[in-house]
């Protein structure tokens, strides 16, 4: 049987998946860009956002071992990716970060830190603990300065963690929740307001690469966040470049290709985003899982459709799916997968069926 006629035979596929998909753009892939380790759970504040809910008393930590045959597997990548450490806050480890980065540096990749900034204490003493962390390879600094932040974190300790930065020849980052439509207005009006927060001119705050970013309905945001800005000019057709370009590695040692809002479900109902549970696992079998990510279909339809025109393609093969009418953005479609079993057994369905055809197109490309 050719492979039209397994086309014809098998109306499920829709006309966009028949005439898009290239065996070899799926199945081909260029590699990890960043090895996101999440230390931590723990952290010095509860933001009401926070996708995994962390808070002083939540103590779950990734195991070193686990996390230095990561470093060891993702270092084997061409090329190795960043090692990307956040949480959590991942200064509440600070000396086993720095071990990793270290050990990470000696096979050639270079480390950056999401941080709260809670752990600063002065311009001049962030700098000195900076200046550390850059002599084992770090080059980038981030911390998270907005509404959901101020409540728990200083916001001069935020200012002195950014200088700081920059006194230690890092990249100085600030990621800005944005969950209205008021607070995500034109990017002047942000520096204005994070100049305001910081007690910083603004042409300073300009000088800090500055990333808005969707506050999703995930985690303790579902209980306690009121308000989402939903974009409805936004086009939510596209792909998501994140799939498996960035893996993360969660403290409870499961490996997600994948940094979005999925990472902070319950695992249980997780699994199509869980490529592993790494306890037990040697250097050469997690180094297999990464080379295996590059032909993940799953993630290969997510990197190249998106998760919106999944879920249509779903619905379009059983009506009684129900999904929503609008989203805040891709990682919000994601959720999806993760809150309704039906979807995620139809995900399943829709994978056989494909792969059965992409085993057949990829054939006859390799012999053409």
């Amino acid at each position: 049987m050719n492979e039209m006629s397994t086309l014809n035979r098998d109306n499920s596929l829709t006309d966009f998946f028949r005439r898009d998909i290239n065996a070899q753009q799926l199945l081909n892939h260029k590699g990890i860009s960043i090895i996101s380790i999440l230390m931590t759970y723990r952290c010095p504040a509860a933001c009401a956002h926070c996708i995994f809910e962390s808070n002083p008393q939540n103590k779950t930590h990734l195991d070193m071992d686990i996390a230095r045959k990561v470093v060891e597997a993702a270092s084997r990548q061409s090329p190795p990716p960043v090692l990307g450490f956040s949480g959590g806050e991942a200064f509440v480890r600070y000396k086993e970060m720095r071990e990793l980065a270290a050990f990470g540096q000696s096979l050639g990749m270079p480390s950056e830190v999401i941080s709260s900034s809670a752990w600063a204490t002065s311009r001049s003493q962030a700098k000195e603990k900076l200046l550390d962390l850059r002599s084992v390879g770090f080059e980038a600094y981030c911390t998270s300065v907005d509404e959901f932040h101020i409540p728990f974190i200083k916001p001069e300790k935020m200012r002195w963690a950014l200088q700081g930065a920059r006194d230690a020849g890092l990249d100085a980052r600030i990621n800005v929740q944005v969950s209205s439509e008021r607070s995500a207005r034109a990017k002047s009006d942000i520096i204005s307001r994070l100049s305001e927060i910081l007690s910083i001119p603004e042409s300073e705050v300009a000088e800090f690469e500055i990333n808005p970013l969707i506050t999703t309905p995930v985690g303790r945001a579902r209980k306690e966040v009121t308000e989402f800005y939903y974009d409805d000019s936004k086009d939510m057709r596209e792909g998501c470049p994140m799939a498996t370009e960035i893996v993360t590695i969660s403290p409870k040692g499961l490996l997600y290709p994948c940094c979005g809002m999925v990472v902070g479900e319950d695992p249980e109902k997780a699994g199509l985003f869980i490529q592993d549970n790494l306890q037990d696992k040697n250097v050469d079998e997690i180094a297999e899982m990464l080379d295996a990510l590059k032909e993940d279909l799953f993630f290969k339809l997510l990197q190249y459709f998106g998760p919106y025109r999944i879920l249509q393609e779903l619905k379009r093969r059983d009506p009684s799916i129900e999904i929503s009418d609008h989203y805040v953005g891709s990682c919000d479609v994601c959720l999806e997968f993760t809150s309704q079993e039906q979807i995620a057994d139809a995900t399943c369905e829709l994978l056989a069926d494909l792969g059965e055809v992409l085993n057949q197109r990829a054939g006859m490309e390799l012999t053409a």
